[in-house]
């Protein structure tokens, strides 16, 4: 079994490696890491001093002005805004606060009983989605490669207005690829009822919208470092914090 010691010594040799030819400031161009976004590298810092093993001197300084001086701060802010949006993608629902797209209206096709209406430019998961003619709303869209969406091209085997369906996918619109949600079907009316969608967002602005989800943040953050160091044990126990984290209420 390696010793405290030696734990920390890979895990800063990893880090040195990882530094090298990585860019200084949040985005690469020289500025510094800002208050809000400090303040949750600190966050990060704080679960990796639980996730290395305790012994005397094993814990990471942490940063009270903005700046990129210490080398673990700039590989966590590189990584801060992609644990989010895992957090976006694997979080329930339930415990996410959803936006409300703009789109009040789908966009009907040949056969008028269907449509399709075109997501927000920063659409990454979706919440809820009814047409007003609906009796229910719908949260997980299927996919093109889900069997689902083939009987949706036989009008006596799609969904209607008690059992909707909602399929995630990409239609050329103007000339250009967008992503689109298509549903089957409608009676006649294609106002929509109800659209809300998790957007991408950078971490800081996340923990403002979902402060309940800041330690989920932090875990699955903590874990990637842990897990691009070679520290596997690590970022396993830092991916069952995040489970475990779902489930707590402030």
């Amino acid at each position: 079994m390696s010793s405290l010691e030696t734990n920390r010594v890979q895990f800063e040799a990893a880090l040195l490696v990882l530094l090298e030819g990585l860019s200084t400031g949040t985005g690469g161009d020289g500025s510094t890491i800002l208050p809000a976004r400090l303040t949750l590298i600190n966050y990060v810092k704080a679960k990796l001093d639980e996730l290395i093993p305790e012994g005397e001197g094993i814990s990471f300084n942490l940063s009270d002005t903005p700046n990129i001086s210490d080398p673990l701060d700039l590989l966590i802010n590189a990584h801060l805004d992609e644990a989010t949006k895992d957090i976006i993608l694997s979080a329930p629902l339930t415990v996410l606060f959803p936006t409300k797209a703009s789109a009040s209206t789908g966009t009907a096709l040949t056969d008028t009983s269907i449509g399709y209406v075109e997501l927000p430019a920063n659409f990454v998961r979706l919440s809820s989605f009814k047409m007003t003619e609906w009796k229910k709303d719908i949260s997980i869209p299927v996919t093109p490669d889900n069997p689902v969406y083939l009987l949706q091209q036989f009008p006596l085997r799609r969904g209607t207005v008690n059992f909707p369906v909602v399929v995630l996918t990409w239609k050329t619109i103007s000339a250009t690829s967008k992503r689109v949600l298509e549903y089957f079907s409608v009676l006649s009316s294609h106002t929509i009822d109800k659209f809300l969608y998790i957007p991408e967002t950078v971490a800081e602005d996340f923990v403002v919208v979902n402060p309940n989800l800041l330690d989920s943040l932090a875990w699955q953050c903590a874990g990637k470092i842990m897990q691009i160091t070679g520290m596997m044990d690590a970022a396993k126990l830092a991916q069952e914090r995040v489970i475990q984290s779902f489930n707590y209420r402030p």
